[in-house]
């Protein structure tokens, strides 16, 4: 009997474009970003958008996404064979709701950084869930054992481990990643991939604060309010505030 030669693919499972409201780069920008890093795909993952994305750019594989956003926290939606009817879906959906949406759009739904904010605890994604993101270079920015707790509780549940850079421009991506072990470098080859359990997340490097500083600078200056501008603002000064004084 012949068998597939497996191949350990390095995928960013989270990645955002300037089409989220906080993002700075483009899929081109980002797309040779991940090739310099020597990723082999990255996933579109926009905020509440499903974004249209080519089959590969600059020799990546594209993997279409969107990072939901729900009542429990964002949920990321990976290879998705059509777009999520996100209007149907409401603003901030029930996590159950959005996992059925984002399945039904043929997609796998992997829980976000799950501890990103402090005070949540793992009764509060009982959910049905096809993995859990335990590595995301942003993650530690408010908790610093976030990524540690989702680990323990894609064990507890018996999840995939998902790694992302949870990038929002091209200097993030690869920051995190997974890696998975495929038959070949295909949409379908790794999702089946992932929904096996045939992944590791890989945490590079945290991506230093002034990153999210920046990003939320972006957001701001795109709704052109002076007091929005204002706070963010003084909240990149923070941000660069951290990195100077802090280990990160």
């Amino acid at each position: 009997m012949q068998h597939d030669t497996m191949h350990t693919y390095r995928v960013d499972l989270h990645v955002h474009t300037i089409a989220s409201p906080d993002g700075r780069s483009t899929i081109e920008e980002i797309a040779v970003a991940a090739k310099r890093a020597g990723l082999d795909a990255i996933a579109i993952c926009d905020h509440d958008r499903c974004t249209p994305v080519p089959d590969f750019q600059a020799g990546v594989l594209l993997i279409p996404g969107c990072e939901v956003s729900t009542r429990a926290g964002h949920i990321t939606a990976l290879f998705l064979e059509r777009p999520i009817d996100l209007a149907a879906l409401g603003t901030l959906p029930a996590p159950e709701a959005a996992v059925t949406a984002i399945r039904r759009a043929g997609g796998l739904a992997v829980i976000a950084h799950p501890f990103y904010r402090p005070g949540k605890a793992a009764e509060d994604f009982a959910f049905d869930l096809d993995g859990v993101e335990t590595a995301n270079a942003r993650a530690s920015f408010k908790a610093a054992d976030a990524n540690e707790r989702a680990a323990a509780l894609a064990q507890a549940r018996g999840l995939p481990a998902v790694g992302g850079s949870d990038a929002h421009d091209a200097k993030e991506v690869g920051n995190a990643y997974t890696e998975l072990t495929a038959p070949a470098l295909t949409l379908p080859a790794l999702r089946k991939a992932l929904l096996d359990g045939r992944s590791r997340a890989v945490l590079v490097k945290n991506t230093p604060h002034i990153r999210k500083g920046l990003s939320q600078w972006t957001k701001a200056r795109r709704t052109g309010r002076p007091g929005r501008l204002v706070k963010a603002a003084a909240y990149l000064a923070y941000c660069v505030w951290l990195d100077m004084t802090r280990r990160h």
